[in-house]
C-alpha cells in the first residue's frame, strides 16, 4: 500500500513521467513561527549546501530567525538574518549483493549539485504542507483544528540508493514560547528500491547503516554582510564563531563571540529596537536530538564494529535489549564548512580505529571541579558514547549527530527525531555567574590547548568573560587570555521578536523538549526514554483572530477582524481573552508600536454600519498617520488576563491608498526633489522610492534622463490613485543625481507630462 500510495504522489508531481530520476526537487516553507526554514523533498534542509562560494543571497529561509528578515539599510538591500548554509541527512550502509559500501547524501555535502543529488543518491517523491491553525483566513474558527498537533506541518518524502524510503515530518507552532523551534520527526524504512522507480531492486539485509543528521551552521548572513561584505566560509571560520556542545541536552550549537554588534548604528538600533536591535548576530543556531532507534541497533555478531577488547565496557550496552549494543550515539562530530563527499564518506564508514575517533569519558572536569554537575553527567551518563570533538571549535561549522550501526531487512523501519533551535544567546548573566559550562568555545588545537580541555564557561550578551585571566574565572589556567561575550544587553533590551520568557538557545531546547515529550522536567536528558513519536500537548493561547486593512476615503487606515476568536474553547487553553493589542510596525521584526487596546465588546471599536467595507459587528481601529503611498505592517494579538499572548500570525503589510482619479489631469511626483531619502514613512524600501500620484486606474509612465534615454516603464494597473517607483533602472541600478523627464499615457489616449529631480 505504501509503494502505490507513493508513486501515485509522484505521477501526481510529474504528469505521466516514466522515470522516478525525472520527479521534481520542490519545496515547502515554515513560516508560521519566529524561527522560518525551507524543507525540501530531497530530505535537504535550506538549500543545497555550499560554503557561500554561490553567492550571497537567498530567496527562501535558511534558518532564519526572526522571520521576515529582510531589509535596506543606506541604499542597501540585504536578504536577511540566516544562520545555515545547508543540512539534511546522510545514510550509508552494505549489502550481501553490492561489492562497496553505499551512501546516500540527502543534504548537507558539498561538491554536488541539487541535479546530483536529486536522481544520484535521492529520488524525490513529494512534500506536503498543512496548515492547522484554530482560525481560518476568512476569520472563522477552524473545525478540523487539532489541539494534538502542530500549527504548521510539512511532509516530505524521498527514496534512496541504498533503497531506504524516508518519510520526514516537520512541525512549528506561533505560540510566543513554543515558536523558536521546529520538530523533525523521521521514519526510515527499507524496501529494497534503490533506483526509485519503487520496485524492490533487491531482498539483502543492509548492514552496518549509519544515520547521520547534518548541519552547516554559519555566522547571521546580516551580520557578516555588515562586517565583511560578504557571506563565506573563511569568514565563518574566523576568530569570532564557536562551536558548542550539551551533552546534558544532546545540543549541538553554535554562538558568536561577541554577537556581532553592527560597525556604524550599534547604539541607534539599539535604543531603537530598529532591525532587531544592534546586535547583527544573536541568535545560537542548534539542533538536539530527541530519539533514536535503539530495536534495529547491530548486536556484535552483526557487524563489522569490532571494537577492542579493553574499550568494550565502555561501548558495548545491554539496556537496548535484544543483546549487547553500541552505546548512542556513535558520533557527534564537528567539521569544518568543507563537506565534500569523499570527506564524509570516512566518516561514515563503520570503522573503530577511525571513526568515531573519540569516545565519552575521558576528559578533565573544568577548571579541576570535579563536583561540576556537567561534569558528573558526562563522566556517569555519557561514558562509551561518541565525544565531541572540542578542539575543533573555532572552526565552528558543520555539526553532526551519527546513530548506529544499524542493521535492516526488508519491511524495518528506523525512527529518529530532533529540534531544530535558536535563541538569543546561549546563557543569561546569572547562568554565566553560577559557573554553566559545557563543550567547546575555545580556540582548540589553533591555541595549542591540551587535549583534555574540554569545558569552557558559557558567555552571555549582558557582560564580557575572559578565559584564562583574572576577570573570569581566575582558576581556568590555559595559558592564554580570551574575551568572549558582550555588555549589549547592560545597555538596552532584547528585540521584540523575542517575545517570551523564552529566550536562549537553551531555554528554546527545553521547551521543545517539552512539546515532544509531554513532560517540562528540566535536563538532564536521557533520552533513551523518550517517546519514539511526538506527544503535542501544548499549552494554548487565546489564538489572534484574521485580519484585514483597508483605507478609507480620507486615506485613514482600518484595521478591523471578527469576534470569532472569543468562542474559541479548549481544556488546555492558558486562561480567558481579556483584549486585543493593535500594532503597526514599519518592518515585520519590529520595534512595534501599540496602537490600541480593545476590549471584548467595546462600542467605540465595533462597526454599526458606519464603515461601509467593514462587516457590521466587527471590530475596527483606524490609523490616521500614514499618508498615501506609505506601507506598514500591522497585527493584531489576542492577551489573555495573565498578559499571555498570541503569536504574531496575522501580520500584514499595507500600503495607504486613495481611489483612482476619474481620469487623467495633472500628475505628481512625491517628493520633488528627492534628496537622499524621501522622507516616506512605514517599511523601509519605501524611504528610498518615489510616489506617483493622480493616476487612473491604468496608466503607463516612462522615465527618461535629461539626454533623452529611456530609463524605466512602469505599468500601473491598480485601483488606486498612486504607484511607487524604487529608482531603479531597467540595468537595475540606482538613478544618478539629475533632471527626469516622465510621460503618462493611458489606454484611450490621454497624456500627462512632468519633471523631477534626484540630490544624492
Amino acid at each position: 500500500m505504501r509503494l502505490v500510495l507513493f508513486f501515485s504522489l509522484g505521477v501526481i508531481l510529474l504528469g505521466a513521467a516514466p522515470e522516478a530520476t525525472a520527479q521534481l526537487r520542490q519545496y515547502e516553507v515554515h513560516r508560521r513561527g519566529m524561527l522560518h526554514e525551507t524543507i525540501y523533498n530531497t530530505g535537504e534542509i535550506g538549500r543545497a549546501y555550499h560554503q557561500g562560494q554561490a553567492g550571497n543571497d537567498t530567496n527562501v529561509p535558511l534558518m532564519e530567525w526572526p522571520g521576515y528578515s529582510a531589509t535596506v539599510v543606506d541604499d542597501i538591500s540585504f536578504d536577511g538574518k540566516h544562520y545555515i548554509i545547508g543540512g539534511g541527512m546522510n545514510i550509508s550502509g552494505e549489502a550481501a549483493d553490492t561489492t562497496q559500501r553505499m551512501f546516500a547524501f540527502a543534504g548537507g555535502v558539498g561538491s554536488s549539485t541539487p541535479e546530483q543529488v536529486a536522481g544520484r543518491w535521492v529520488f524525490p517523491y513529494g512534500v506536503f504542507r498543512t496548515e492547522n491553525y484554530p482560525v481560518l483566513d476568512n476569520g472563522e474558527l477552524n473545525p478540523d483544528y487539532n489541539p494534538d498537533e502542530a500549527e504548521e506541518i510539512i511532509v516530505s518524502t524521498w527514496g534512496t540508493s541504498l533503497g531506504v524510503l524516508v518519510t520526514r515530518t516537520t512541525r512549528a507552532w506561533s505560540y510566543p514560547d513554543y515558536d523558536d523551534f521546529i520538530i523533525y520527526e523521521y521514519e526510515l524504512e527499507y524496501t529494497g528500491d534503490r533506483d526509485g522507480d519503487l520496485i524492490p531492486d533487491t531482498e539483502a539485509p543492509l548492514t552496518d547503516v549509519l544515520v547521520s543528521f547534518v548541519y552547516g551552521f554559519a555566522g547571521n548572513m546580516f551580520g557578516y554582510q555588515r562586517e565583511y561584505n560578504r557571506w563565506l566560509y573563511t569568514d565563518y571560520e574566523r576568530n569570532d564563531q564557536r562551536a558548542r556542545f550539551d551533552p546534558t541536552r544532546w545540543l549541538a550549537y553554535n554562538l558568536h563571540m561577541n554577537g556581532l554588534p553592527d560597525p556604524v548604528y550599534r547604539d541607534a538600533w539599539g535604543a531603537s529596537g530598529e532591525n532587531g536591535g544592534g546586535l547583527n548576530a544573536p541568535g545560537a543556531p542548534g539542533f538536539m536530538m530527541l530519539y533514536y532507534d535503539m530495536e534495529h541497533l547491530a548486536t556484535p555478531d552483526e557487524t563489522h564494529a569490532d571494537v577492542a577488547v579493553e574499550d568494550s565496557a565502555i561501548v558495548w550496552t545491554t539496556q537496548y535489549g535484544g543483546g549487547p549494543k553500541i552505546i548512542q550515539p556513535w558520533m557527534v562530530r564537528l567539521e569544518t564548512s568543507n563537506l565534500r563527499q569523499s570527506k564524509i564518506e570516512q566518516q561514515l564508514v563503520v570503522d573503530p580505529r577511525k571513526n568515531p575517533p573519540y569516545r565519552g569519558g575521558s576528559v578533565e572536569p573544568p577548571a579541576g571541579d570535579t563536583t561540576s554537575a556537567i561534569y558528573r553527567w558526562y563522566q556517569e551518563y555519557w561514558v562509551g558514547r561518541g565525544r565531541f570533538n572540542h578542539r575543533q571549535t573555532r572552526k565552528a561549522v558543520g555539526r553532526f549527530f551519527t546513530f548506529g550501526p544499524y542493521t535492516l531487512r526488508i519491511g524495518d523501519r528506523l525512527r529518529f527525531a530532533y529540534a531544530e533551535v535558536i535563541g538569543y544567546g546561549a546563557a543569561t548573566r546569572e547562568e554565566t555567574e553560577a559557573g554553566l559550562v559545557d563543550f567547546g568555545g575555545s580556540c582548540g588545537e589553533d591555541c595549542g590547548e591540551a587535549s583534555e580541555r574540554a569545558f569552557y564557561p558559557v558567555p552571555n550578551y549582558a557582560e564580557v568573560i575572559r578565559y584564562g585571566g583574572t576577570a573570569f574565572p581566575p582558576t581556568y589556567p590555559y595559558g592564554f587570555q580570551y574575551e568572549y561575550g558582550n555588555t549589549y544587553l547592560s545597555e538596552y533590551g532584547l528585540p521584540d521578536y523575542v517575545n517570551s520568557d523564552v529566550v536562549t538557545v537553551r531555554d528554546v531546547a527545553d521547551k521543545a523538549k517539552e512539546a515532544y515529550t509531554g513532560s517540562a522536567e528540566g535536563p538532564p536528558y536521557a533520552i533513551e526514554s523518550f517517546p519514539p513519536t511526538g506527544v503535542y500537548r501544548l499549552p494554548i493561547p487565546v489564538p489572534a483572530p484574521a485580519i484585514e486593512v483597508a483605507s478609507d476615503e480620507r486615506a485613514q487606515n482600518v484595521i478591523f477582524w471578527g469576534p470569532q476568536v472569543e468562542s474559541f474553547e479548549h481544556e488546555r487553553l492558558q486562561g480567558r481573552l481579556d483584549h486585543y493589542a493593535v500594532y503597526r510596525a514599519r518592518h515585520p521584526v519590529g520595534p512595534w508600536q501599540l496602537l490600541a487596546r480593545v476590549t471584548p465588546g467595546d462600542p467605540d471599536f465595533i462597526n454599526n454600519g458606519d464603515i461601509s467595507f467593514v462587516p457590521e459587528g466587527y471590530y475596527f481601529v483606524r490609523d490616521p498617520e500614514p499618508r498615501v503611498g506609505e506601507t506598514y505592517y500591522y497585527s493584531v494579538l489576542s492577551v489573555d488576563e495573565a498578559g499571555r499572548t498570541s503569536g504574531r500570525t496575522n501580520l500584514t503589510r499595507y500600503e495607504t491608498q486613495l481611489g483612482p482619479a476619474d481620469e487623467l489631469r495633472e500628475v505628481y511626483v512625491v517628493p520633488n526633489p528627492f534628496v537622499v531619502r524621501s522622507g516616506f514613512g512605514g517599511a523601509v524600501e519605501s524611504q528610498l522610492r518615489l510616489g506617483f500620484y493622480g493616476l487612473p486606474a491604468r496608466a503607463t509612465i516612462k522615465i527618461y534622463s535629461f539626454a533623452g534615454q529611456l530609463v524605466e516603464t512602469i505599468e500601473h494597473d491598480d485601483p488606486t490613485y498612486s504607484t511607487a517607483y524604487l529608482q531603479v533602472t531597467r540595468n537595475n541600478q540606482r538613478l544618478a543625481s539629475g533632471v527626469y523627464f516622465y510621460v503618462v499615457t493611458t489606454p484611450s489616449g490621454e497624456m500627462a507630462r512632468g519633471k523631477f529631480a534626484i540630490i544624492r
